[in-house]
């Protein structure tokens, strides 16, 4: 099977310099070939396994974004993805004795969308489509896996109603990153969203209520109602000071078992210039011993830190204390990006450690379509449920 899709993105790749060659000459019209590809090696070493992880895949996506004709665009794109080194247990191919990585081979129909743009100010589209809502912590594509989380929605976006922005999304399907394979790749149900979002003179304020009730995953059902709060004010020459604060209740919702009410809480503060940040930060999911705070649709990667070791909030919550930084070095003509970040985690009411962790990446955008990035982190866990372990990254992209 691995062969089989192997070739098949070979042959993918091949069909890229005629399709690159026909967007010229589509440009005019609006219409565009949609190409990216995405090759990575990652090594895992964790606790409580014999052996190493190593997984090579080599994701790419092709598709044809339409000319827009009546204030309507058709959209249509494929996903593959190929196995080159299996020595990992795979989403539905696990492996005894190696860690898990969440990159399955795959191969299957990424996004089927119509957009329409007829009404002033506002965008309707229909389809299976990325979602990436605010900032992706409640709803989100998973952008860091190699097979990209859609949904089969509803997404209505408009402006009219200034200064107030808002997005409707209803959605009864959820093609998660572990592969239609799996027995949880896909997700059935009814999914209501409703966000507002407006500037404020203290940055841009945003609430939403998500409601989830899957028939599949009862577990996951949840409604969750919150607020963000995000800005930044110049403070001397290019120097700016950066907040952000967040706050979210939780409760169960349709057939889940469970019965709680929950809450989530973030705040961070940081400076910035154009060429570097620095910022600490405090974010806490609750848990009552029965259940925890969780974000099932959402991209966890990035906010508990890289080695998604916390990926699922336990019962009696997590609090995590973090710092984080970047800045951009001149390089070979180009600015390599260099981030850090470091994590302090307990459970939610702070009476015991969970463990610590360490994040370190290298990025460079070697000219407007190719990127590499080596990235590693580091946890030390100070608990049984979370072990140690030592995660990396090298990825080569491209973005036509």
């Amino acid at each position: 099977m691995a062969k089989t899709s192997a070739a098949a993105l070979a042959l993918l790749l091949a069909a890229v310099p005629a399709a690159a060659s026909a967007q010229a000459a589509a440009g005019d019209t609006g219409a565009r070939i949609l190409f990216e590809t995405r090759l990575r090696s990652e090594t895992v070493d964790q606790q409580g396994f014999v052996e190493q992880a190593h997984a090579l895949t080599l994701r790419t996506r092709l598709g044809w974004r339409s000319p827009t004709a009546h204030g309507l665009q058709l959209l249509v794109e494929g996903e593959g993805v190929a196995v080159l080194d299996d020595r990992y247990s795979a989403p539905v191919d696990p492996v005894p004795g190696r860690p898990a990585v969440a990159d399955g081979e795959t191969l299957e129909l990424n996004r089927a969308q119509v957009r329409w743009t007829g009404l002033p100010h506002t965008e309707v589209t229909v389809g299976r489509q990325r979602l990436v809502v605010g900032n992706s912590r409640f709803v989100g594509n998973v952008g860091w896996r190699q097979n990209e989380q859609t949904f089969d929605a509803v997404r209505v976006t408009t402006g009219a109603l200034k200064p107030l922005a808002l997005t409707w999304v209803y959605s009864d399907r959820v093609q998660r990153p572990l592969g239609h394979e799996h027995a949880q790749g896909v997700w059935r149900g009814d999914i209501h969203l409703l966000q507002a979002e407006l500037d404020t003179p203290v940055g841009r304020l945003s609430g939403f209520g998500l409601a989830i009730d899957l028939d599949n995953a009862p577990i996951q059902s949840s409604t969750t109602i919150g607020a963000r709060l995000a800005g930044s004010r110049p403070m001397t020459g290019d120097l700016s000071l950066t907040w952000a604060g967040e706050y979210a209740v939780q409760s169960d919702n349709g057939a889940n078992p469970a019965d709680y009410s929950l809450d989530f809480q973030a705040a961070a503060v940081g400076v910035q210039t154009p060429r570097w940040s620095a910022g600490f930060g405090y974010e806490r999911f609750d848990g009552d011993g029965i259940a925890g705070f969780q974000t099932p649709l959402g991209t966890g990667h990035g906010f508990l830190g890289w080695s998604d070791v916390i990926t699922t909030t336990p019962a009696f919550g997590v609090r995590d204390l973090f710092l984080r930084g970047h800045i951009g070095v001149p390089a070979w003509g180009r600015t390599l990006r260099l981030t850090a970040e470091a994590h302090a985690f307990h459970d939610s009411d702070g009476a015991f450690d969970l463990g610590r962790e360490l994040d370190l990446s290298a990025a460079l955008p070697v000219d407007a379509h190719w990127s590499v990035e080596l990235k590693a982190a580091h946890f030390e866990g100070e608990h049984p449920a979370f072990g140690d372990a030592d995660k990396g990254w090298l990825s080569l992209e491209y973005r036509y």
